[in-house]
């Protein structure tokens, strides 16, 4: 009864590694010979000859501790005896205990320990006494399941029987690299703004965190994202060599998106699909993990960052192109010529803007100034042809327009944020020192890295483009005197978040601001500002020469006038006293050189060397001049004897340095081809 009870237990326990068994259970086929030993029963090699047996087995390794295993086996001994005809038949049953060492990919050792009960049979009598055993088995990985075993060990049944085994079989794994080793331990994916679908590519979306929870180390591990409709291909997110088991991979998830997520107006929720592909004991193998994911509207944007508004500046669109075009092309239309091309054409897209009918609304609903103030709200950002098209739009949506406009026509544009609110700036393309100069002062400019940068508060479209640039000057010094002003450059923000394809059918605007109109506002504003640039320096230079003929303040007045585009009356100033003062003759040739007669701008520059040989805006004037006559010799001798007599001037016209080449660059550069230095 005691023998049977024994049994019982034995078997609900070896019953028990399967019912609490993970899918990771290893079943074990050993074929054996059993030698007979005298350590502990002196006379068992005099009764017992060699034998053999069989046993079967299972083993469940514990989750989290890949290294232990606990199971149990059944098997069945026959050894003959010595002087008989009768063979001594063991039935064991064993709890089982296992280590398990990975000595390499496909080779792992394990130490087994067994205590249980046996039942011995012979000459038709038959007892029951406890089992014992210890083997070291060396494991050979054929497939991710399948394994062939070998070994020895050493069997006990206690007052009967002592012996050596060897055996040979093979090992079969339920989940055993059948079943998918990669555990998610973390999985976040953020939701997808469309305007931002670029951004995804060098900027990750989620995170991913995977633990190889198999028995094996798996090699050549690749992580990709596919998200369909909205991807071409599948976006490879990591590759790493070797993970071995119980080791965590952590992955960055990026999405290389289609134009198609633009089409998303509603938002919607998808399918992402990230597959990891991976290599186990030589054979290719794969898993997928599928998530959702959150697609907002095309128009939605959080402000955690300002310069996510980067990605609307959609200046290539054939809408914004035109109207850009065609509204620049009126500065051209007035002889008034002042600043610089920047400034003008920046003056005439703001005027346009009233002339089209384009009012500034405020969105209860989409409020810059509320929810910049909560960097995961949800915004409403519209297209530039979008606030074309409804010719209405907060602050964001209309700095968003005035930047993609003069982005069309090739000036580069910032946006200023302060508390709650968002505006525009454009750069002057002039050097700090030459803008000081224009302006009697930097008090409403912005200079940032030698950059001269002009603040437009674009909510302002009734009160014309001056009152505009005095608004934005004046927000700007009062917000960073406490640091709460920030300028975000388009050009940089776009290598961070880059401007996507305007949604469209591809419809052309049916209107553009009426010319007449638009010129009479742009002529009438640019006027004013003239007037009231010069004015109050204008009359102090006049009363200055109205008491003696001083050419130092006849050159400074024609300066006055050139600076801002008053050619003819510049060079009546200037030609009342070069004959006998070079840096009026300096000032004719610059005027000479913006009416691009090149020819008679050297005459000029070639003159006042011969009045003052080291005059250096004479000799840069030279160099210009020769460059656009294309005489790249005499130019690159008159720019190198300039860098020796005045380094800092020469740099800024460094393109004369580099011959024919330069052209691109110069015209791309500062200024342009009509740059000049004046000679005051």
């Amino acid at each position: 009864m005691r023998c049977r009870s024994v049994l019982i237990g034995a078997l609900l326990l070896f019953a028990s590694t399967f019912v609490a068994a993970s899918p990771q259970i290893d079943l074990i086929l050993l074929p054996q010979f059993i030698t007979p030993l005298g350590f502990t029963i002196s006379d068992g090699p005099e009764l017992y000859r060699p034998g053999g047996g069989a046993r079967v087995g299972a083993l469940y390794t514990l989750p989290g501790l890949p290294w232990l295993q606990l199971g149990g086996d059944i098997g069945v001994d026959i050894v003959g005896t010595q002087n008989t005809d009768s063979a001594l038949t063991m039935i064991a049953l064993h709890p089982m205990l296992a280590l398990s060492y990975p000595l390499s990919e496909i080779l792992e050792l394990r130490p087994l320990l067994y205590a249980g009960y046996a039942q011995s049979t012979w000459d038709g009598s038959s007892e029951g006494q406890a089992s014992a055993g210890v083997d070291l088995m060396l494991g050979w990985r054929l497939t991710p399941q399948l394994s062939l075993a070998a070994g020895a060990g050493y069997i006990q049944r206690f007052g009967l029987f002592e012996g050596a085994r060897m055996f040979f079989g093979t090992s079969y794994g339920i989940g055993r690299g059948a079943r998918e080793p990669f555990t998610p331990s973390e999985i976040r994916i953020n939701p997808v703004f469309p305007i931002l679908y670029q951004h995804y590519e060098i900027a990750p979306m989620g995170e991913l965190a995977l633990q190889n929870s198999g028995s094996d180390t798996l090699t050549d591990v690749r992580v990709s994202l596919f998200v369909n409709t909205y991807m071409d291909g599948p976006r490879l997110c990591a590759r790493v060599d070797r993970v071995r088991r119980g080791e965590e991979l952590n992955v960055n998830l990026h999405a290389l998106f289609n134009s198609q997520i633009l089409r998303v107006t509603e938002g919607e929720r998808v399918t992402a699909e990230i597959t990891v592909e991976y290599t186990a004991l030589g054979r290719p193998m794969s898993q997928t993990i599928r998530e959702t994911l959150l697609i907002h509207n095309r128009n939605a944007l959080t402000w955690d960052d300002d310069r996510k508004a980067a990605a609307f500046v959609t200046a290539r669109d054939p809408n914004i192109l035109r109207y850009a075009r065609n509204t620049a092309g009126v500065q051209e239309e007035t002889p008034l010529r002042a600043i610089n091309t920047n400034f003008r054409t920046a003056m005439a897209l703001f005027e346009s803007f009233a002339t089209y009918g384009l009012t500034y609304v405020v969105d209860p609903q989409s409020a810059y100034q509320e929810l910049s103030q909560d960097a995961m709200a949800i915004d409403f950002i519209q297209f530039p042809v979008q606030t074309l098209e409804y010719r209405a739009g907060d602050c964001d949506d209309l700095a968003i327009l005035y930047n993609a406009l003069l982005e069309a026509v090739g000036i580069e544009t910032a946006f200023i944020t302060t508390p709650g609110h968002i505006y525009s700036a454009f750069n002057l393309d002039m050097w700090p020192d030459d803008a000081e100069r224009t302006f009697g002062s930097l008090e409403n400019l912005i200079v940032a890295d030698d950059a001269v940068w002009v603040p437009v508060e674009i909510t302002a479209l009734r009160e014309g483009f001056i009152s505009a640039w005095e608004i934005g000057a004046r927000q700007w010094r009062q917000y960073s005197r406490t640091d709460e002003a920030e300028i975000h450059l388009t050009h940089q923000s776009w290598q961070v978040y880059p401007p996507v394809a305007s949604p469209g059918d591809g419809t052309m605007l049916t209107t553009l601001p009426d010319r007449d109109r638009l010129l009479s506002r742009y002529s009438q504003s640019l006027e004013t500002f003239i007037n009231r640039s010069i004015y109050t320096r204008e009359q102090q230079l006049l009363a200055r020469i109205g008491r003696g003929a001083d050419p130092r303040s006849i050159n400074a007045l024609g300066v006055l006038y050139a600076r801002h585009g008053l050619l003819d009356r510049a060079a009546e100033q200037f030609e009342r006293i070069a004959a006998r003062w070079t840096s009026a003759r300096v000032n004719l040739g610059n005027i000479a050189y913006q009416r691009q007669d090149y020819r008679a701008a050297l005459d000029h520059f070639e003159l006042a060397l011969g009045m003052e040989a080291n005059n250096t805006v004479a000799l840069l004037g030279v160099a210009m001049a020769r460059h656009q006559l294309q005489d790249y010799d005499a130019a690159s001798g008159a720019y190198t004897r300039l860098a020796s007599l005045d380094g800092e001037l020469a740099e800024r016209y460094d393109y004369l340095a580099r011959g024919g080449e330069s052209d691109t660059a110069r015209a791309s550069g500062r200024g342009g081809t009509t740059r000049v230095t004046w000679d005051e």
